[in-house]
């Protein structure tokens, strides 16, 4: 994971809220979209790990084998569970003319 990324998303998703006019709300959204950021980088990280390693891992505990949910799998769950209440937050921040953009933001939502 690296900044330039969370960046990245952190540009995308402030296009969305570059209507907000009220400093303190701008502040609040502004902290929520950086950890949407973070939380939408690792998710996808985590992802690309299960795509390469797979679902499952192999764990030798002296002369026993266990095969068993990969890492990432517990990661990517727990951080795709916080993404979608973080996004569906923002939504609700979403200035008034911006709420019918509320597709764009459910698209990254789902991504």
């Amino acid at each position: 994971m690296n900044d330039k990324n969370v960046k990245k998303e952190i540009t995308k998703l402030k296009k969305l809220f570059k209507g907000i006019e009220d400093e303190d709300r701008k502040t609040l959204v502004n902290s929520v979209i950086e950890e949407a950021a973070f939380l939408k980088v690792a998710l996808t990280q985590a992802k690309e790990e299960l795509k390469s390693e797979g679902l499952t891992a192999e764990t030798k505990n002296a002369s026993q084998r266990f095969i068993k949910a990969h890492p990432s799998t517990a990661i990517y769950e727990k951080y795709a569970r916080q993404y979608t209440q973080i996004i569906n937050q923002l939504i609700e921040y979403l200035p008034p003319k911006e709420k019918k953009e509320v597709s764009k933001l459910a698209a990254l939502r789902d991504e």
